[in-house]
């Protein structure tokens, strides 16, 4: 079965929700193993971009992301940052053989953006509700948005 991407009605109005939209469903192209990341979860995921007060919400459900503008439901975890902030998630670069993300032994400029991110959520730039009690959930959706090319 093929991996679904929506943008729920009213969605295409909002530049954050059709960006990682678009991001997710050109992965899922040329990435056919990130497609099982995809099926293997149930969640709703909650992005808000503080400074500019734009949110979305991305609701999977075992091979089928919709998403929509603003929140919806209860979220399973919240992203909550600056859109700058959100928008560099997806530089994030992941191995090839494990869907974890680099720490820099061996790439140490493949891990700056680790190491970035990091330093934002210790700032309280960056907010990740749902962080500790959800990881997978978390990495997943990480290696899942982590754009081409950013694999080591």
């Amino acid at each position: 079965m093929q991996p679904i991407v929506d943008l729920a009605p009213g969605a295409e109005d909002n530049l954050l929700a059709v960006r990682l939209g678009e991001l997710i469903r050109d992965n899922l192209a040329r990435h056919p193993k990130r497609r099982a990341g995809l099926r293997a979860f149930r969640a709703s995921v909650l992005v808000v971009a503080q400074d500019t007060g734009v949110s979305m919400t991305m609701r999977f459900d075992h091979g089928r992301l919709t998403v929509h503008d603003g929140a919806i439901g209860i979220p399973t975890v919240t992203f909550c940052g600056d859109e700058a902030v959100l928008l560099r998630l997806p530089q994030i670069a992941f191995h090839r053989r494990v869907a974890l993300p680099v720490l820099g032994v061996r790439h140490p400029h493949a891990a700056a953006p680790l190491r970035e991110v990091m330093v934002q959520i210790a700032r309280g730039d960056l907010k990740i509700y749902g962080l500790l009690t959800h990881l997978g959930l978390v990495l997943a959706l990480l290696h899942l948005v982590s754009r081409p090319g950013a694999d080591r």
